[in-house]
């Protein structure tokens, strides 16, 4: 296997196993095209990359040059935006169930404020009155590929439930706040077109209630992220051409409906950037013949948690036995200690011996931000290739790296 013209066995003997590698040609492609789709260029929508995703400052500062904002979720990813060069306001904080000191942080750098609660509120507004509040709304539905990462409905942590919306604005407003936004995210990894447009729906029927008795005008509407990629044995591809023409058709008709006026469109894509841009390279360090083949490799839930968090499944490629039949059933096991790191039970593959190369593709969001150093497994080093160059962009961690936390070593 290749990208852009390198060789996957030549980068494991340059970087060493196992190592995420980023194709960022790929993700300038990918932000080119949701731009082209939604319009964001002629001013009708303003993406924000959700950089939970993916918050490497490499890749931070190639969305900065497409001049996109960045949707962040704590203090630090506000922090490290603004480290990369992002202006304040092009950054979109909404965190959940945040501290005083969380609030002050982000109020005093200036950043679009996203509140998931109404005890949020009362926490800033005793820190100050910002110029501009918005709400995350949880309409009582959501949607999402796997049951963790559906993030609307009523076993959902986030967002003010749909009947406490109106009061929540009415605060915001006594207390002296001039301009507005609206907020929801139902889930993510949806690979349904029409899911967005029916975001459109819900939201704009509880925005304008809230104009109706309220006489607020939305600066901006933003109906979240959550926009799939193809992931093992998914053969439908996600169509963002056909999402963002529906959504505009139910948009431009629902705020016409409901007096909303023109406020922008945000959206915030973060797998759909980068999901499809990573790579993570492991090499396989034994096979045991036991009930059924076990293939161990040496990489563990502590690089890539989302199979054993979710039951999510990557596509796997055995290096260079791509066109090889799959002639064996195995289960892929890594190293930790804990019978959940199975990164897939009878998965179809050419026949594997150790030393061989596997490669997890789509492994660019939700992938290494994720990793930890359990067990003593040390995280793992990341590589981008841009313009056919391939560069270390992260080192691996090392065990000085556990030590220098530690302040105490006997009591």
């Amino acid at each position: 296997m290749e990208i852009q013209g390198i060789q996957i066995s030549e980068l494991a003997i340059k970087y060493d196993t196992p190592f995420y590698v980023y194709n960022l040609n790929r993700m300038k492609e990918n932000v080119s095209e949701i731009k082209r789709a939604f319009g964001a260029d002629k001013g009708r929508c303003k993406i924000f990359y959700a950089m939970k995703a993916n918050s490497h400052p490499v890749l931070l500062n190639i969305i900065k040059k497409f001049d996109i904002g960045i949707d962040a979720v704590s203090p630090l990813e506000v922090k490290v935006a603004l480290n990369a060069g992002i202006a304040p306001d092009e950054i979109l904080y909404t965190g959940n169930y945040e501290s005083t000191e969380d609030l002050e942080y982000v109020f005093n750098n200036g950043v679009k404020i996203n509140l998931d609660s109404t005890s949020s509120l009362d926490k800033l507004l005793q820190i100050g009155i910002p110029e501009m509040i918005s709400f995350r709304i949880n309409p009582g539905q959501g949607a999402g590929k796997y049951d963790h990462i559906t993030t609307g409905g009523e076993k959902a942590k986030f967002g003010i439930p749909i009947e406490k919306a109106l009061q929540a604005y009415e605060r915001a407003q006594n207390a002296g706040v001039k301009k507005f936004g609206i907020h929801t995210f139902l889930g993510s990894g949806i690979l349904d077109e029409d899911h967005f447009q029916e975001v459109v729906e819900l939201l704009a029927e509880e925005a304008g209630e809230i104009r109706s008795k309220l006489g607020i005008k939305f600066d901006f509407f933003d109906i979240g992220g959550g926009f799939g990629i193809n992931y093992h044995k998914e053969n439908k591809k996600f169509d963002i051409n056909t999402c963002a023409e529906k959504v505009y058709g139910k948009f431009d008709e629902l705020m016409r409906k409901y007096d909303l006026g023109d406020p922008q469109l945000y959206i915030e894509p973060g797998r759909y950037i980068v999901g499809d841009t990573g790579y993570l390279v492991t090499e396989v360090t034994s096979i045991k013949d036991s009930f059924k083949k076990y293939v161990g490799i040496n990489a563990g839930f502590n690089i890539l948690i989302r199979p054993a968090l979710y039951g999510a499944e990557h596509s796997i490629e055995v290096d260079g036995k791509e066109k090889m039949k799959k002639s064996e059933k195995v289960d892929i096991c890594g190293q930790i200690c804990e019978n959940t790191d199975i990164f897939t039970r009878d998965r179809e593959l050419p026949h594997i011996e150790e030393n061989d190369l596997l490669i997890f593709k789509q492994a660019g969001a939700y992938a290494n931000v994720m990793s930890m150093p359990y067990n003593m497994r040390m995280r793992t080093a990341e590589v981008g290739i841009l313009d056919g160059e391939d560069k270390l962009i992260t080192r691996a961690e090392n065990l000085d790296d556990f030590y220098n936390r530690i302040l105490v070593n006997e009591m």
